[in-house]
């Protein structure tokens, strides 16, 4: 019995894009459902032909949020991307027209409250600093006594205390309870506001049972290298690398899960204003070379040529989901392919 073995992201990103394609019937009906019946491939083996002919020219562009399930399937397959790129351009765009700076119309009728804070972090990163300034410091208002408003001055050029940052954080403890506000990645790079190394060590210890996520790794593994800068046994070279890896990590829609990252970058590596720090992260976001068309990322290229191949032996194909990956395999489906696997 041929088999071939499919990591369930790749499974995933592959499922994905074929969703987004339309007259084939067969393939999306029997590879999301356990399987083929040998009767069917012929009928599959045409489709997977045109799906093949579809990846070559499809352009390799994911809209966020609608796509942050395939976007988290990039991040685990090691495929760079980002939906950064288009967050620029709008951006770009709407700081051309001055949108911002007038804040009027449907704008202001929809959000009388100005731009969210998550907007306004977005443009900040693609050079619009004096458009929200401003609103910044509105919004710092309205959320007077929050880990929001800290940020929302710092962004908009006040001095921020680091004091007033750590006691958001207390105990390392605390960030093992289940209902932490702020939530724990927000926290957590509070502890390294001071050069406190034990009390930074232990919130990573804490933080790392419930951390496990990509983006949570990434960002530990930036807060480490803090803990060896501030203890000469990582260069400024280290966490420079270790910060940009880790901003690449997270999506539009986590856009606040930037600053804190910055505000440590700034004090302990490079000191900068917090517009340019902020710039410096969307210069990095920008850059993410993504692969030009979907048969340009090889792991989804590679689950489509073993189903070429299972499906040209005739025999049937099933599709059985395991822990971590997918089990394709040259056989009749269990149940004749019906609709269990859903």
């Amino acid at each position: 019995m041929e088999v071939r073995h499919i990591s369930a992201p790749a499974w995933s990103a592959f499922k994905s894009w074929l969703l987004k394609l339309t007259g084939v019937p067969v393939s999306r009906l029997r590879l999301l459902t356990g399987g083929c019946p040998a009767d069917e491939l012929p009928a599959l083996a045409k489709e997977l032909q045109r799906v093949r002919a579809d990846f070559k020219k499809r352009p390799n562009e994911v809209s966020a949020p609608a796509d942050e399930g395939l976007r988290r399937d990039y991040a685990a397959l090691g495929i760079p991307w980002s939906a950064w790129g288009e967050v620029a351009r709008e951006v770009q765009r709407d700081l051309k027209r001055k949108r911002y700076t007038r804040w009027t119309g449907a704008d202001a009728l929809e959000f009388p409250e100005g731009p969210s804070a998550e907007d306004l972090v977005a443009v900040m990163l693609f050079g619009g600093v004096e458009q929200v300034r401003t609103h910044l410091l509105r919004r710092a208002s309205l959320s007077e006594g929050s880990l929001e408003a800290l940020w929302c001055r710092w962004l908009a050029g006040e001095p921020l205390e680091p004091e007033a940052l750590r006691s958001f954080a207390g105990a390392p403890e605390r960030l093992a309870e289940p209902l932490y506000t702020p939530g724990i990645g927000e926290v957590l790079p509070l502890f390294f506001v001071e050069p406190d190394s034990a009390r930074a060590e232990r919130a990573l210890e804490v933080a790392s049972a419930q951390m496990r996520s990509p983006q949570s790794l990434a960002l530990m593994d930036f807060l480490r290298s803090l803990l060896g800068l501030w203890r000469q046994d990582t260069s400024a070279e280290e966490v420079r690398a270790r910060f940009d890896t880790s901003v690449a990590t997270v999506s539009p829609s986590e856009v606040s899960q930037l600053i804190a990252p910055a505000y440590l970058y700034g004090r302990y590596v490079e000191a900068l204003p917090s517009h340019m720090l902020l710039e410096r992260v969307g210069a990095r976001l920008e850059r993410i070379a993504a692969p030009d068309r979907v048969a340009d990322v090889q792991p989804v290229m590679d689950t489509l040529v073993a189903l070429e191949e299972l499906t040209a032996m005739g025999l049937g194909l099933r599709v059985e989901q395991q822990s971590g990956n997918v089990l394709l395999s040259a056989q009749a489906p269990e149940g004749g392919g019906g609709d269990e696997f859903l």
